[in-house]
């Protein structure tokens, strides 16, 4: 019965995070803005224009959206009461402090403007026997040690005028420094590219592989939300040198 619930709870929070997306694409504003391009020196010595690193981008971890006001301010304030005590003693400050409720938004800003949102669960999540299943055939994984700790990815935004620039495939990188230091082992979501596959192709690039046998449970039966995918959660020892989350 645990496996179960685990399982309707991963479902609802992937179906809102359709319904969201897809509420999102009908919506969103689609007027041009100014703004100023990053410049990058290339591999071969020329400038490439919209190349991204997470120097480019403040990465700030808060709290879900529909986390009432009230807890939001609790929380704001107990993680900079953390943090000074931290301080005071002397001791080293966490690279992630997640809030509590498994959830948070993290959320993308460049130069004092949000341009990005990417909802994510926060707690290792427990696995159900599609995934152990899929790890299995998919990574050669068997569950000797244990089943799998999960997180998911819940939705992906970034304002359409700031696309193209590597903003997504440095938040993939930024939510699995995040998902790491939880302590999951694998990462899921669901990509609905409306059947054009671009999207799907684009989370191939990034190593994520299509899950057959968890599109019922974390999906849909016949993609009605989108193809589920799935990824090791792994990042470079070097990560939080390179990638600043405030919390």
């Amino acid at each position: 019965m645990r496996e179960i619930a685990s399982i309707l709870a991963l479902l609802s929070i992937l179906q809102a995070a359709a319904a969201l997306n897809l509420f999102v694409r009908q919506h969103a504003v689609k007027k041009a803005r100014l703004f100023s391009t990053c410049l990058r020196m290339g591999s071969d010595g020329n400038i490439d224009e919209g190349v991204w690193t997470h120097a480019d981008i403040k990465w700030r971890l808060r709290p879900p959206p529909e986390m009432p006001r009230l807890e939001k301010i609790k929380i704001k304030a107990a993680s900079k009461a953390i943090h000074a005590e931290l301080v005071i003693k002397g001791e080293p400050i966490p690279p992630i402090l997640c809030p509590k409720g498994g959830r948070a938004e993290l959320e993308g800003f460049k130069n004092g403007k949000k341009i990005a949102k990417f909802g994510l669960t926060t707690n290792r999540g427990p696995s159900a026997p599609p995934i152990d299943e899929t790890v299995l055939e998919l990574y050669g994984v068997d569950q000797q040690f244990g089943s799998p700790g999960i997180g998911a990815i819940i939705y992906m935004f970034v304002e359409p005028e700031f696309r193209g620039f590597g903003i997504g495939s440095l938040a993939l990188e930024a939510i699995a420094a995040i998902q790491t230091v939880q302590g999951c082992d694998f990462t899921v979501l669901v990509a609905d590219d409306d059947g054009s596959g671009k999207l799907i192709k684009w989370y191939e690039d990034a190593e994520y592989k299509i899950a057959p046998k968890l599109q019922d449970v974390l999906g849909s039966s016949g993609s009605e939300f989108g193809v589920t995918m799935i990824r090791p959660t792994s990042v470079r020892a070097d990560i939080f040198a390179r990638c600043q989350i405030k919390w």
